[in-house]
């Protein structure tokens, strides 16, 4: 088993703004946008020092068309994310997920009884798993240059790769890892969890995003409208 690396912080850490918070938000549901901002800043403060984890290994890699060979597990990523791991020498499989308290916060939060900030708290989880997915892509980015390049994060159920590989990519890693659980439908708990794999290589390219050309049209973290 290759060395796994772990890290946890305060989510204040992140430097998350109310914008990032609104812009999750359905325009129909922002009629006051001041009144707004300062509901979502109060439970950003609220949040500001619970927990987020992630961890990941890194494991040698190899292509053949379709397939990718982590270590001794082969996965069927499909036709595009094998494109995106062209040259692809490693990989680095990891997971974020929030901290027990603040996953306890999110889930027991009634939308029947306060349909607003339970609303507002579920979109801050998905914005806090969002934005340590971008601190771990710079620490491997920095991590491996100029030596190596790293692809874009890349997770099971995005662009065509199957979410039932899931369970796979999560056999790399230690076990319990993180105290991550995966249900037979293949959906992880907590909830607010995101696992997938970076692509490092000399000769790997780095796209900003695939959201124009990825079909997974419900991803919480999609930045742009898909195009067919």
């Amino acid at each position: 088993m290759p060395d796994a690396f772990m890290h946890k912080l305060k989510v204040y850490r992140l430097g998350i703004e109310p914008s990032d918070i609104l812009s999750y938000m359905a325009p129909g549901d922002i009629a006051d946008k001041d009144y707004f901002e300062d509901i979502v800043q109060t439970e950003l403060n609220r949040v500001s020092n619970e927990t987020v984890q992630y961890g990941y290994v890194v494991a040698s890699a190899g292509l053949d068309e379709r397939l990718l060979k982590i270590n001794n597990t082969i996965f069927d990523v499909g036709t595009d994310v094998s494109l995106m791991l062209q040259s692809v020498e490693k990989t680095v499989v990891f997971v974020c997920t929030v901290g027990k308290k603040l996953n306890e916060l999110i889930e027991k939060t009634d939308f029947r009884k306060n349909y607003l900030e339970a609303y507002i708290l579920d979109i801050i989880g998905t914005v806090v798993i969002g934005k340590t997915l971008e601190m771990l892509h710079d620490e491997i980015k920095d991590r491996y240059s100029p030596l190596y390049k790293v692809t874009n994060t890349i997770s099971p159920g995005n662009c065509g790769w199957p979410v039932e590989e899931q369970e796979k990519l999560l056999s790399i890693l230690p076990e319990g890892f993180l105290d991550i659980r995966l249900n037979p439908s293949g959906m992880m708990y907590p909830a607010k969890t995101i696992s997938g794999l970076i692509g490092i290589g000399s000769k790997v390219k780095f796209k900003q995003t695939e959201c124009r050309h990825c079909r997974s049209r419900n991803c919480p973290y999609r930045k742009e409208e898909y195009v067919a």
